[in-house]
């Protein structure tokens, strides 16, 4: 069944935003410009409650969602939904704030490389369901991401991010990526500095040294940028993709 959130109590003045490139440290008082810390969480996290490690089982969660099509799922399971699939879990501190809906509009622009690639992706971040919709609901030009075509998962609670050890002292989800395979099997995890932007290509790359089927590389070369399984009708030999090194 397809349900509409309520959105009423989260209007958003955009003619008041602060549009400035370091919008922390400009010194305006427009009602955005608050202060972000990303440190690690005051509140304690446990071995117990931080579940996420690489080489273990991703944990699992169920919670509301903003689909692509901008309906609500209120049981939003991430195992159910990647089924025999992989996924990017996609981290971010907030909805409504200055770099957030870059990084979700360039991740979105790459959205059909990782459907190639067997791959769902899901942003997730400590803002509620209504929020999300209303974020959802504007246009790029105004700074918002209707153009996604991926699903937004609420973490009002924080449980998701504190399972997976990303929440910080705010208590927001930080920048991170979390990449878990076909097996539920968590293989990559990357944090980043608030000011530091990911780039969908890095984590594609990843991806695709995933899909290689053997153990023939143990490393990836410098150089390496594109799973050459997708993008070329031969694969690339090992010379090939050594070459790049001498070159560094």
């Amino acid at each position: 069944m397809k349900i509409t959130p309520n959105t009423s109590q989260y209007h958003y003045n955009y003619q008041n935003k602060c549009d400035c490139a370091d919008d922390d440290n400009c010194g305006c008082t427009y009602p955005n410009n608050i202060a972000h810390n990303f440190s690690p969480s005051e509140t304690p996290q446990t071995e117990k409650s931080i579940r996420a490690k690489i080489g273990t089982k991703a944990p699992d969660f169920t919670a509301p969602a903003i689909l692509a099509n901008n309906t609500l799922q209120e049981d939003f399971n991430l195992y159910n939904e990647t089924r025999e699939k992989s996924a990017v879990l996609f981290f971010y501190p907030e909805d409504f704030s200055f770099t957030c809906p870059s990084e979700l509009l360039m991740l979105n622009k790459e959205i059909n490389a990782f459907h190639k690639r067997e791959t769902v992706v899901i942003g997730i971040s400590t803002d509620s369901i209504g929020s999300h919709y209303t974020w959802k609901e504007l246009p790029p030009e105004k700074d918002g991401i209707s153009d996604i075509m991926f699903p937004l998962v609420s973490d009002l609670e924080k449980n998701i991010s504190q399972s997976y050890g990303v929440l910080n002292k705010k208590q927001t989800a930080m920048r991170a990526t979390v990449i878990i395979d076909k097996n539920r099997i968590i293989r990559h995890i990357s944090l980043n500095d608030n000011k530091i932007w990911r780039s969908p290509e890095e984590t594609l790359r990843i991806l695709d040294i995933l899909n290689i089927s053997t153990d023939d590389m143990t490393a990836c070369p410098l150089g390496w940028k594109q799973n050459f399984f997708f993008e070329r009708p031969e694969q690339e030999t090992l010379a090939e993709m050594f070459a790049h090194r001498s070159e560094c």
